[in-house]
């Protein structure tokens, strides 16, 4: 289940409503085999470089075809506190009056090229984030501005070492978006993932239309014993919600991870009653202003504070809700308890 507020588009004026999780989802046995089809809320990415983009067209794109340092425990979604490794081998403690955090990186593991990943590769993704090369957009940098230094003392152990203590630090180290890519790769380009995709993540890519579909198919090489469940995905694109709504309704997807208005909601549950099953729950929303600071006259901090300054702190509030739904309808999806993968 996508929760990160990281998935709101961040722009001038622009709006983003995010949903959190009451409770965790009940725990399912996982189903091995099968194509998982979803549908996507757009036409296409703007880019699949994850670094770059916070829209949710790009991360239910591609997040399956990467890995990340740690995540949220996907048993314990809800959980603003409970980080898992994904590429480390153990969550560390921090040292130095908590300014250190030493992570060790799986052996073993590869990119679906064949090649080994290794810190060095975990620290080029992340130097790519915090301090990206000129011409290079990274779309929270802001998040990593308390990281003072990154090391890699051996091809096993990457270690960040922060300007002061603060418990903001793994949230932000924990953001979906923040994948690893090939230092290779981006030592030759860093736009090359912007139009590419190739990481080290549960499923390989085996097709992309644009406008149409991405396809996915398993990593027989991934790190994590007995995952993926599934043999593979495809996420079709498809930005009006009349079609996502009969796409589901007819058994075409098993439905969407961003989300359905409570109309679009109720009405499937009452035509397809116990065939479809509805995740719900509230929405926080908001409106975010983003001013470029590097463009006047955002370069001025007295224009930046006059506009936060100027705009009406009021705020409204209402039941809201969000629904993803997996339709049930003649052939069942078996489904992983990573998702979309």
């Amino acid at each position: 289940m996508i929760r990160k507020s990281g998935l709101a588009a961040a722009g001038l004026g622009a709006v983003f409503c995010v949903a959190t999780v009451a409770a965790p989802v009940a725990a399912e046995t996982p189903k091995r085999g099968g194509i998982l089809t979803y549908m996507i809320p757009a036409d296409a990415p703007p880019s699949f470089d994850g670094h770059r983009e916070t829209t949710f067209a790009t991360v239910h794109a591609a997040a399956p075809f990467y890995s990340v340092l740690i995540r949220v425990n996907p048993n314990n979604p809800s959980s603003t506190t409970d980080f898992v490794c994904d590429l480390c081998t153990e969550m560390p403690t921090p040292t130095d009056d908590g300014k250190t955090y030493t992570f060790k990186i799986r052996q073993g593991v590869k990119f679906h090229d064949g090649t080994p990943l290794t810190a060095y590769d975990v620290a080029a993704s992340w130097r790519k984030i915090i301090s990206p090369p000129e011409g290079v957009s990274s779309a929270r940098q802001s998040y990593y501005a308390i990281v003072d230094k990154l090391e890699t003392p051996d091809p096993a152990t990457v270690v960040f070492r922060l300007k002061f203590a603060t418990g903001a630090f793994l949230p932000a180290l924990a953001d979906p978006f923040t994948w690893i890519y090939k230092k290779a790769i981006l030592d030759k380009d860093p736009h090359w993932y912007e139009k590419n995709i190739m990481g080290s993540g549960p499923f390989e890519l085996a097709g992309y239309e644009v406008g149409q579909s991405i396809k996915g198919v398993r990593n027989p090489d991934y790190y994590h014993p007995g995952q993926p469940y599934l043999d593979g995905f495809t996420g079709i694109f498809a930005p009006k919600q009349a079609v996502r709504v009969d796409a589901i309704r007819a058994d075409r997807a098993a439905g969407e991870f961003r989300g359905l208005p409570p109309s679009a909601r109720d009405q499937l549950q009452q035509e397809l009653g116990d065939k479809v099953v509805m995740q719900s729950s509230d929405w926080n929303c908001g409106n975010v202003i983003t001013p470029n600071h590097k463009k006047k006259p955002f370069d001025d901090v007295r224009v930046r504070r006059a506009l936060t300054l100027g705009r009406s702190r009021s705020t409204t509030s209402g039941s809201g809700g969000r629904s993803r739904s997996r339709s049930t309808n003649g052939t069942a999806r078996p489904r992983s308890p990573r998702s979309p993968t």
